[in-house]
């Protein structure tokens, strides 16, 4: 029989004390010397029989007092037969399929307890009561099934030992999912099929049963037994979430903007919550007070976050209320940031004197780095930051940019730099274009400004095309002789078209028609950019016109068509474009105007190289984290760990230009550390300037499904619309009706007032017994004397 205190047993060896007096307290009668005493003796021996008896029989109401004394106090309990499986014993070799909701929502508390307890104590329950020769079979609910196993119940440790490890994770459930790995097409056979869910019936977890239907799915009046765990009434709760920083990549030294969202999901109760913001365990700001009306969304506006070093960096937000929460699982949204340097940019100067007119690089350094907004200076009233002058100096502050000559463009120097920049370079030898097209193909990004001392014809026969039978290009674009005369107003041309859906170029999409960019710009000479098989005019994206697609056009001329000014292309995993002009005033004004500083900051950003190691800095709950690295990291492995568990080890394989693994054991919310590693090869990364064979570091977050914060659970007659054919019954073993109905295995303790109406009456008799000896005893004294 089990205990509600099975400790206080210890006190049970209390019972033999009346036991050890009867023994040492034995009554002895006094032996008179007479000359007579056959009366005496016969009376003796009857009052002997009589007096053993009741000495007995108090010592036994003695030892029972203090036993059931202590019994009481340890308060026994009684198993009685389940509501969850009546009959259940009787009837044996069944096959019992036993799923257990493990959605995030499963956390929330009620009276004390979460839903995932109880429903650990339901399966337990059941395990105990189902037949030895039942086959068991348990699966774990979450946005996929998972069978933990099938086996008879007689290996009962095993399976009360996986029930145990049974978890919620940070993904909802998928109850479709779970039949239909039951009773799908690929499901083994199955005979005399009994259901048991176990789950807090939350309507994010029956989505897909509502949507698609399971009556083919389940077999016609299975037995379908449905065991709520959760509160059958809608839960008040507030939640945070968020959204992953927006740039693309975190640079150090450059500006993150950081976005919370926080709900109110009750319909009656206004919020009063205070918002923190946290890197690393410690706040950025002072808590930000928030109050939020029933049923609101707010997006509080925080400052943006400036990184100073590489790294990765945790980031979370957190909401505290007055309130006790019942769920607070959601009351933190986590993030991960993986900084990495500033972006290393090489300009390769074809023209460096100086002469600042002549200098070829002079306008292109200029854009690349002056910086107006000097450290600590505020912006002007009114001007919000990601206007397109707050942005170019952001982007201006996230590089790093060297200038060199073109004499001295090694390989070596190349893998040091992330973007290269050619100015006007015309002294560029075979080896050197060589270089350039493996550093274009290893992932590094092109940027080319031709000018007057740069030969088409060399361009377009050692430098464009790519040696091997492949006939792959640098760009599919070829530089056509100079046009255009300075000295003639009539032969410039301005930028009449900019694909402005182009990520580079949306910063020019600007939907005040009085805003006009780039109008005053004219170019006075250029190379016709020739794409297609010798035609000048602009094509659409196609496979048809090979390896280049133009993002800027000039107008009309003639018959000449509009021909490209900006072409976009791409060789192996690195881009490149190449522009019809040179960056210097002698052929064009556009140095000079205010469109060229945010024109080369987006250029330049949109095909700087991409990260040796690419992580999400979020992923969704249950989700897939692609990891991504770099194709000349190969041989490459990586191991991905949790807070708190051992590491798994990961595969890659080819995608495109980069090495690609998927790791998708994002049940548990929390932070995951990546660990990359390259084979035996010591060459520099271009991106980070660390060497490969040495470990790099990344990280991602994993929070709970949005959907999951809205408690709001499924009534009896909706689920049961939604398992047509099926012979559903409902337990309760919610905290409403716990008080009333018991534990869920009927565990009741035996009746306190009748544990104190036996001791009472086991006292009074044996005070009754105790004082109807006595006077007998001096009866018989008396009689013998």
């Amino acid at each position: 029989m089990p205990f509600f205190h099975p400790g206080l047993l210890w006190f049970l060896p209390l019972a033999a004390i009346p036991i050890l007096l009867h023994l040492l307290t034995l009554h002895r009668l006094k032996t008179v010397e007479l000359s007579t005493f056959r009366f005496l003796f016969d009376s003796y021996l009857q009052q002997r029989r009589r007096m053993r008896f009741l000495e007995a029989l108090l010592a036994m109401l003695r030892t029972a007092f203090i036993l059931l004394l202590v019994l009481m106090v340890c308060r026994p309990i009684l198993q009685q037969s389940s509501a969850l499986l009546a009959g259940g014993k009787e009837s044996g070799g069944r096959d019992v399929l036993l799923l257990v909701d493990c959605s995030a929502s499963m956390n929330a508390v009620t009276e004390g307890r979460s839903a995932m307890e109880r429903a650990r104590e339901a399966a337990h329950a059941l395990v105990g009561q189902l037949g030895r020769e039942d086959r068991l079979t348990l699966v774990r609910v979450t946005s996929r099934a998972e069978e933990l196993f099938t086996r008879f119940t007689k290996d009962a440790k095993e399976v009360r030992a996986r029930i145990d490890g049974l978890q919620a994770s940070s993904a909802r459930g998928n109850i479709f999912a779970a039949l239909l790995r039951l009773f799908g097409p690929e499901a083994p056979p199955r005979s005399n099929v009994t259901v048991y869910l176990i789950t807090d019936c939350q309507a994010s977890g029956w989505r897909e049963v509502r949507s698609q239907g399971i009556e083919r799915l389940l077999p016609p009046k299975v037995p379908f037994t449905v065991v709520i765990v959760g509160p059958q009434k809608e839960t008040p709760n507030q939640a945070v979430g968020g959204d992953a920083p927006r740039q693309s990549r975190a640079v150090a030294g450059l500006p993150l903007v950081l976005q919370p969202r926080v709900i109110n999901y009750s319909k009656t109760e206004t919020a009063d919550l205070t918002l923190s913001v946290l890197i690393n365990d410690k706040e950025l700001y002072p808590p930000l007070r928030l109050t939020l009306p029933p049923g609101e969304t707010a997006l509080p506006r925080v400052p943006p976050y400036t990184p100073t070093e590489p790294g990765v960096l945790r980031g979370r937000f957190e909401i505290n209320s007055a309130r006790r929460d019942a769920f607070p699982d959601d009351d933190a949204f986590r993030f991960t940031i993986n900084v990495v340097p500033r972006v290393p940019v090489l300009l390769v100067n074809g023209n460096p004197v100086d002469d600042p007119i002549e200098n070829d690089g002079r306008f292109l350094k200029t854009a690349l780095t002056a910086n107006p907004e000097r450290p600590g200076e505020e912006r002007k009233p009114g001007q919000p930051r990601g206007t397109r002058e707050s942005g170019s100096r952001d982007l201006q502050r996230s590089l790093d940019v060297t200038e060199k000559p073109q004499a001295a463009l090694t390989a070596e120097l190349l893998r040091d730099f992330s973007v290269v920049i050619l100015a006007n370079c015309g002294g560029l030898t075979a080896d050197q274009f060589a270089w350039l097209r493996t550093y274009v193909a290893e992932g590094g990004g092109l940027l080319i400004f031709p000018g007057d001392k740069v030969n088409p014809d060399l361009y377009n026969t050692q430098f464009f095309p790519v040696p091997g039978p492949q006939g792959e290009t640098l760009t599919g674009a070829k530089l056509g002789p100079p046009e255009g005369d300075p000295d003639k107003v009539e032969t410039w041309l301005p930028l009449a078209d900019l694909d402005l859906t182009h990520s580079a170029l949306t910063v020019f999409d600007n939907p005040d028609p009085k805003v006009r960019h780039f109008a005053t710009v004219r170019i006075y000479k250029r190379f016709p950019l020739l794409i297609g098989p010798n035609k000048p005019q602009a094509p659409a994206r196609g496979p048809e016109y090979g390896n280049a697609w133009p993002l800027a056009r000039f107008p009309r001329r003639e018959q000449a068509g509009r021909t490209p000014a900006l072409v976009e292309s791409r060789l192996g995993d690195g881009r490149v474009i190449l522009a019809a002009f040179p960056a210097h005033t002698r052929w064009t004004n556009l140095p000079t105007k205010p469109d060229f500083v945010p024109l080369v900051l987006r250029l330049a950003s949109y095909i700087q190289r991409r990260a040796e190691v690419e992580v999400p800095s979020v992923v969704p709950a249950g989700g897939v984290a692609e990891i991504s690295v770099q194709r000349s990291w190969e041989p490459v492995s990586a191991d991905v760990r949790r807070e708190r568990g051992p590491s798994t080890g990961q595969t890659f394989e080819r995608v495109g230009g980069r090495l690609v693994s998927a790791y998708d054991r994002t049940a548990e919310p929390g932070y995951y550390t990546v660990e990359v590693r390259s084979g035996p090869t010591q060459a520099r990364s271009a991106s980070a300037g660390t060497l490969q064979g040495r470990p790099v570091t990344a990280g991602f977050a994993v929070n709970l499904a949005p959907e999951e914060s809205e408690l709001k659970p499924l009534t009896e007659k909706e689920v049961r619309a939604l398992l047509p054919g099926a012979d559903v019954t409902f337990v309760d073993a919610s905290s409403e009706t716990r008080q009333l109905r018991g534990n869920l295995d009927e565990r009741r303790e035996v009746w306190r007032p009748l544990w104190f109406i036996v001791l009472v009456a086991i006292l009074a008799l044996e005070f009754l017994m105790a004082t109807t000896s006595g006077r007998r005893k001096e009866e018989d004294q008396s009689i013998s004397l």
